[in-house]
Order: structure tokens, then sequence, then C-alpha cells
């Protein structure tokens, strides 16, 4: 134990001395620093040196045991939560993995927008030149050889539609004052062909009658029909069918020569004897792309004369197919 005037232990370094390892510390029995083990650090120590003393680090609480941190300007600045991730570099040929983004995705520019209608633009426009160019190259071309055009001759014949023609025009009305000079009625009907597939026709009909229970009476019917691209038959065919289908006593039928291509006529009487008795005749015809049927009908209280009929319903026939030639 040593007193306060004692020279401590050690080479004169306390033992309570923090900063001076065991290991530094000269042995109890060393005669001196050159007898010291040179495998111990610090073997040389000669006397002992107190430490200098720790400025104390300034602060405005004054606190004394605030000590100075000699690492504090290399700590690193603390992250911000805030800023804008950045991407870790990576070499070729690995691209960048795409950064997640929060929050709402970024307003595409305006002018996109513009683009598009731009787009849409063109687009109407184009069609719309087109259409017109279409327009104009089929009315300014020629039928026969436009190949938008309708192909007219499955229905083009010798004959043809006049527009503005009364159909009641085509026969002679007055053939019926032998019969009866009252006019009773008259109707027509014009219809003109498609452009698309031809057709056309003509309808009249005309009576006359005169007063009493047994005046005579007299009418006089006309049929004219142009060949359409989507009939599979010709009215024609279709008359003849039906006007010669009834045969008996009180009925006749047969060919027309000199009347068109082919023709037929067909006739029917009915006598009574205290009322007047009905007549019927029809003359029929066709030739290249019309057809045309007459029909005349009378009552009267006299005989029947089937010459005089047939006669008057071929020449209407006949008129008909004058008026409508090309």
């Amino acid at each position: 134990m040593t007193g306060p005037n004692q020279k401590p232990p050690g080479d004169g370094v306390p033992p309570s001395d923090p900063t001076v390892h065991w290991w530094e510390r000269p042995s109890a029995d060393a005669a001196g620093p050159g007898q010291a083990d040179p495998t111990i650090l610090r073997g040389d120590l000669g006397g002992y040196t107190p430490p200098p003393a720790a400025t104390p680090y300034p602060s405005s609480t004054g606190d004394p045991y605030q000590q100075a941190n000699p690492y504090a300007a290399a700590a690193p600045p603390p992250p911000s939560y805030y800023a804008q991730p950045q991407p870790t570099p990576q070499s070729a040929p690995y691209a960048a993995m795409p950064q997640q983004q929060w929050g709402a995705p970024p307003r595409p520019p305006s002018s996109s927008n513009k683009v598009v209608w731009w787009i849409l633009g063109g687009s109407f426009g184009v069609v719309f030149l087109l259409i017109v160019g279409l327009v104009v190259l089929v009315n300014s071309g020629d039928g026969d050889n436009d190949p938008f055009g309708v192909d007219s001759s499955e229905w083009a014949g010798d004959y043809q539609f006049v527009e503005g023609t009364n159909a009641c025009d085509l026969i002679d009305l007055t053939v019926l004052n032998q019969w009866s000079t009252t006019r009773e009625t008259t109707t027509h009907t014009e219809r003109g062909p498609s452009e698309y597939s031809g057709g056309g026709s003509y309808d009249c009909d005309v009576r006359n009658k005169e007063s009493g229970r047994t005046g005579s009476e007299a009418s006089l019917s006309l049929e004219v029909e142009f060949k359409s691209s989507y009939e599979d038959e010709s009215d024609y065919a279709r008359w003849k069918g039906y006007d010669t289908k009834t045969t008996g006593k009180d009925y006749d039928n047969g060919p027309v020569s000199g009347l068109g291509s082919e023709a037929y006529y067909a006739s029917r009487q009915v006598t009574y004897t205290t009322l007047p008795n009905d007549y019927d005749f029809i003359v029929a015809a066709h030739d290249s792309n019309i057809s045309v049927k007459v029909k005349l009908d009378v009552s009267t209280m006299g005989g029947f004369d089937k010459t005089t009929m047939q006669s008057i319903c071929e020449a209407q026939v006949r008129k008909v197919l004058a008026a409508l030639k090309k």
C-alpha cells in the first residue's frame, strides 16, 4: 500500500489510469526501460505522462458532459423520404428495372387529341372523295361501257316506253260508237320502267253505255307490258294460258298471223232470251320485248259479229305496236 507521498508502482503509471492497458504497464521487477520485453507494446514507455484533458464541446445548454464527436462530419445525411428514388445503374445488356410510381398517372399531352381528330377527319375525307369519284364516273361514262352501270340488254328490245304518253291515246276509242255513243268511264295508268330492271306498262279502260234496261253497252281495254329482268315468262305467255284454257260450245281460240312474232285470239259468247247478249273478243301479240292485249266486250240485244270484232281488236294491237316501235 502506498501513501500519498510514495511513488506509485508500475513506473509511475497509476493503476487506475484508464488510458493505459495492462500490457502497456512495465513489469514490477523490470530494471528499467532497456530491460522491457520487446514483444510488449510500448515497452519503452518511460515515466507516466497524464493525457491531455478533453476540451468541453461548446453547447448552448452548457452541458459539461457533452463530448465532441470526431466522426460527426463523416456521418451520412439522413435519407429524404420525399426524394425521387434513383434507378440503380446496371451494365448492358440488362436494362434498368422500371421504378414504381405513386400517385395519379401523368396526364397525356393535349396534342394527342388533336392528332386523333386529324386522323379521323382525314379518313372521312378520303371516303367522301372516293364516293364522289364513283358518282362522277358513273354519271359521266357511257352506260354500255361503265363497269358499274346496269346491263340493259336483259330487257331492251325493239320497243320502248314513251314518257308522257297517255295509254288511251294508243288505241282508237271511236270504235265503240257502233254499239253506243255515250261515254260512261275512261281510266288509264302509265308505269315507267325501272332503271335497274326495265319493265314498264300502259293500261286503258273505256266504257260506252246507252240508257235503259236493254240499252247497248260496249267497252275496250288495253294492256301493254314491257320485258323486265326479273320475269321468268312473258306477259303474253301468261295471258294466252288463261284466255285459251276454257273450251266448249260458246268458246273459241286460235293463232293470228302477221301480227308480231306470235299472236292469238280468244272469244266467248253468252246469249239470253230477254236480256242483252254478251260477246267478248281478245287479240294478243308478242314481239321482241313487248306484249300487247286488246279486249272488246259488247252487250246488245242484237247478234254476234265475230269477224267485225276480231278485225277491230287486231287493228288496235297493230296500232299500239307501231306507236311504241323504236
